[in-house]
């Protein structure tokens, strides 16, 4: 396997399928997601703010994740997406991704990483991720995204990680 962080063009379509695969996100979400990809493609990194992690196998993307500082923060990320195609679920991937997620945002000099989901049944197994990857729950937002669809917020200071960098 190998992890890339420089988009191709096609990357929005695998974007797409890997969210697809899913069955978790609504087509909007999923539009959000491919115009990230273009913003980071026709801007850079560094100027659209979105940076990516890509995930292959085979040279076929099958994972990724999408982060970036929080605008008006001294030292806070936040994840916005982390996706696995679901043929490839409980293989690991997800966990490597976020090491490497948590490794570029200490180097980066960040020291907090927010990441935000929906409360939906669905979304069971994605909050469990984040608890055992190490993040908190901190916060619960009722009603956010919908009539009994709350939005979670988990926290993870990786202080501790950046002393050992």
């Amino acid at each position: 396997m190998n992890f890339r962080k420089k988009l191709n063009p096609t990357d929005i379509d695998s974007v797409r399928e890997i969210l697809q695969s899913s069955s978790f996100f609504y087509d909007y979400e999923i539009d959000v997601a491919q115009e990230l990809v273009q913003e980071n493609l026709i801007k850079g990194q560094e100027k659209s703010g979105y940076i990516f992690i890509i995930a292959e196998k085979n040279d076929t993307p099958i994972a990724f994740a999408c982060y970036g500082k929080t605008p008006c923060t001294a030292d806070s990320f936040d994840l916005y997406w982390i996706a696995v195609h679901q043929n490839q679920k409980n293989t690991g991937i997800g966990k490597g991704l976020m090491r490497l997620i948590e490794a570029d945002i200490a180097t980066l000099g960040g020291k907090n990483i927010w990441i935000e989901t929906s409360s939906r049944p669905l979304y069971e197994p994605t909050r469990m991720f984040y608890l055992k990857t190490g993040y908190d729950l901190v916060a619960q937002l009722p009603n956010f995204y919908g009539k009994n669809d709350n939005k979670h917020i988990f926290l993870k200071n990786l202080e501790p990680l950046i002393d050992r960098l």
